[in-house]
């Protein structure tokens, strides 16, 4: 019951009740934390600076690297520090870390001869041992902040699922709640107090300029000196926004190895892919190939992702139901799920299913489905993709540009009716029965495409979907002949650039190391 200014009373009901209450809460929290600001906790970590200054060292080789023969090194060493600085469990409960100082080892092994500074690889090699035999000091400084406040009263944020599942592991025998930032900022939680593993800048700015909790402390090895604090994008143009201020101790034996190296620290310490460098010519792809962006998945797997309009994906928060969906392809990011078949795409096995499905007319459609296609490929051919754009646009036709890509068999039409006739009046041939054939493919394709993604609910609806977080993929089966083999796997990374690959490579998954050590 809440009293109004006129002293009527409104009831507000029970979940109303609870966001109100869970606001207020975000208010008080944002004005004591810009209050007070933000506690930043650098803890002396010998072992790790070592390894850091050393792995600096050889960042600045490999800038000057043309073979790439330094890539999986490169990978693995900052991954290694990565590891260090966002899961500071004891060396027991922390197999990544072991596993990380392995390859490091493994890898400047395999380079010896191979380079001229081999006095840098030994050290390297003797650095990541170092490393990896030693708990880091960040874990017992947070033992004893949980323990000064009582572990009821606060909450550890994890720079990852895969780190808060190594830090859940360790903690829950002391009854501390662990989180990531994206699940703090959805909880209802009420706790005072949140310990954020990492420095503030590999997180988002909301964790701070949006706090849940009214104090906040980031726990950091000292070696990391980037203790910037993250603000809001528009905080440079907004009047009275939110600047938080940090209060940075410093921890234990600071001392670090003596050099004359600066730059950005997340040069050697986020986990980044090595894309190295475009590999195709400088041409137009053929009709028979595309350009492509690889995208890293979870699962050691990777596609090449060419410029259709969507494809189909999963969103694990959606309410059951609806989880199943298509994604426009330019909206692919870190983060999505792709639902993909194994050996070969979606898109053809729609295509076949519908053919089926069409019955004795199937025939004339895909004849002249062919006719069309192959008409614009010889086109394309003839004049080049460019000189063919701006003919089509001359002719009124707004989607042009999707020329190279209305080739593919299995990309049915145009989605524009008028593109679409303007398209067959280009090419010289009658609208009818054409238009008609096309339309009719694209609505049974459809149709097959709505029952698919029904039987894929149904299987997401009784699936293990925490295996998305854990794996980083789940195997889903539907019913129907040639839709078995479906796994929905997460986006890790994406290329800058694009590669020309054959069409019938695009969106097939393969398998990839390549992301291995990516979170």
């Amino acid at each position: 019951m809440v009293t109004t200014d006129r002293g009527r009373s409104t009831r507000i009901h029970g979940g109303a009740l609870t966001r109100f209450l869970a606001l207020n809460q975000r208010y008080a929290a944002c004005a004591a934390l810009t209050r007070n600001g933000i506690e930043i906790v650098g803890v002396g970590d010998p072992a790790g600076a070592r390894f850091h200054a050393v792995s600096r060292r050889l960042l600045t080789i490999y800038k000057n690297d043309d073979g790439g023969h330094l890539d999986g090194l490169v990978s693995a060493v900052k991954a290694l520090n990565w590891r260090r600085i966002t899961q500071p469990q004891p060396l027991s409960l922390n197999p990544d870390l072991r596993e990380l100082g392995k390859e490091v080892s493994s890898q400047a092994a395999r380079l010896r001869g191979a380079i001229a500074e081999q006095e840098l690889l030994d050290e390297l090699a003797a650095a990541a041992v170092l490393l990896t035999s030693t708990s880091s000091p960040v874990g017992p400084v947070l033992l004893r902040s949980i323990e000064e406040v009582g572990a009821e009263s606060c909450v550890v944020i994890a720079a990852s699922k895969r780190a808060t599942m190594g830090l859940e592991t360790w903690l829950q025998e002391y009854g501390v709640r662990v989180l990531t930032a994206g699940e703090l900022e959805r909880s209802q939680s009420h706790r005072e107090q949140s310990y954020v593993i990492g420095p503030p800048r590999i997180y988002r700015s909301s964790l701070v300029t949006a706090p849940v909790t009214s104090e906040m402390s980031f726990l950091l090895p000292a070696w990391f000196r980037d203790r910037s604090v993250p603000h809001s994008a528009i905080a440079a143009y907004a009047e009275g926004a939110i600047r938080v201020k940090s209060r940075v101790f410093t921890v234990g034996d600071v001392t670090e190895p003596v050099s004359s190296l600066t730059g950005a620290e997340d040069e050697v310490c986020l986990p980044q892919p090595v894309w190295g460098s475009r590999q195709s010519d400088v041409r137009e792809p053929t009709p028979g190939e595309v350009e492509a962006h690889k995208v890293i998945l979870s699962s050691n797997l990777a596609i090449w992702l060419d410029d259709g309009e969507r494809i189909r994906s999963l969103d694990p928060r959606q309410p059951r139901g609806e989880r199943v969906t298509y994604t426009d392809v330019t909206a692919v990011r870190k983060g999505t799920y792709l639902l993909l078949r194994q050996g070969t795409t979606e898109r053809g096995s729609l295509y076949q299913a519908a053919i089926v499905q069409l019955g004795p007319i199937a025939a004339d459609i895909e004849a002249a489905q062919f006719n069309w296609k192959q008409t614009l490929a010889q086109r394309l051919r003839q004049h080049g993709h460019s000189r063919v754009v701006e003919d089509l646009r001359a002719a009124g036709i707004k989607t042009a540009d999707r020329a190279r890509a209305w080739t593919d068999p299995f990309l049915v039409r145009p989605n524009n009716d008028q593109d679409f006739e303007g398209l067959l009046q280009w090419l010289g041939i009658p609208v009818h029965p054409t238009f008609g054939y096309a339309t009719r493919l694209r609505k049974t394709i459809y149709l097959v495409s709505a029952e698919i993604g029904k039987q894929l609910e149904d299987t997401v609806a009784v699936a293990d979907l925490s295996e998305l977080e854990t794996v980083g993929h789940l195997r889903l089966d539907t019913n129907t002949e040639g839709f078995r083999g479906i796994i929905a796997t997460r986006v890790v990374a994406i290329s800058p650039f694009t590669e020309i690959v054959s069409r019938h490579e695009a969106r097939v998954p393969f398998e990839d190391r390549s992301g291995r050590w990516l979170e």
